[in-house]
């Protein structure tokens, strides 16, 4: 069974592919340029089309549950509702991981991102900048904190996607709980 996760986002979304326990393939996708509310059919579209390209025979997605804020509700539940109308449109099942599932199978219950991407990283032994994409600094601090090309920050949602495929798999393939 292939097996696809897709960390939804509306600035960015990881994804990943998953068959016998073992990652196929996995990406980043950026919509940060396109606003609201065109990044919802943006999403879509992007999904009908990473779907199509990837033929999974189900999507894992992870159950949205919690939230900063009213903006962050919109965007997730819309971001959610594109990449799951886009797998019901091509006939692909739907599963829903809870956060809590995620964490105790790629760590210890209350892992954060970093964590996650760290367990990915040494499971599958994959390179971490490519499932934990970092973002670099473009100019250097003033202050000399940082330089151009130090890292600002890291993009977790394909490490996240993974980790989906991960936990789906070790739950209702393996029937590891």
């Amino acid at each position: 069974m292939k097996i696809m996760a897709i960390d939804h986002g509306t600035n960015y979304a990881g994804w990943a592919t998953m068959e016998r326990g073992k990652p196929l393939d996995f990406g980043l996708r950026d919509y940060t340029a396109i606003k609201m509310p065109d990044v919802l059919d943006a999403i879509y579209q992007d999904s009908i089309q990473l779907i199509r390209n990837q033929q999974p025979d189900i999507i894992v997605l992870e159950r949205p549950v919690h939230f900063r804020g009213a903006g962050i509700v919109l965007a997730l539940v819309g971001a959610y509702s594109m990449v799951t109308l886009a797998a019901l449109h091509l006939g692909i099942k739907i599963r829903e991981i809870r956060p809590s599932e995620l964490k105790m199978q790629t760590g210890k219950g209350n892992a954060d991102k970093e964590t996650v991407a760290m367990e990915m990283q040494m499971l599958f032994d994959l390179d971490y900048d490519e499932i934990a994409v970092p973002v670099l600094y473009k100019k250097d601090d003033p202050k000399g904190k940082y330089k151009v090309g130090d890292v600002k920050e890291r993009l977790f949602d394909p490490s996240d996607a993974i980790a989906l495929c991960w936990t789906y798999h070790q739950k209702f393939i393996k029937g590891v709980a």
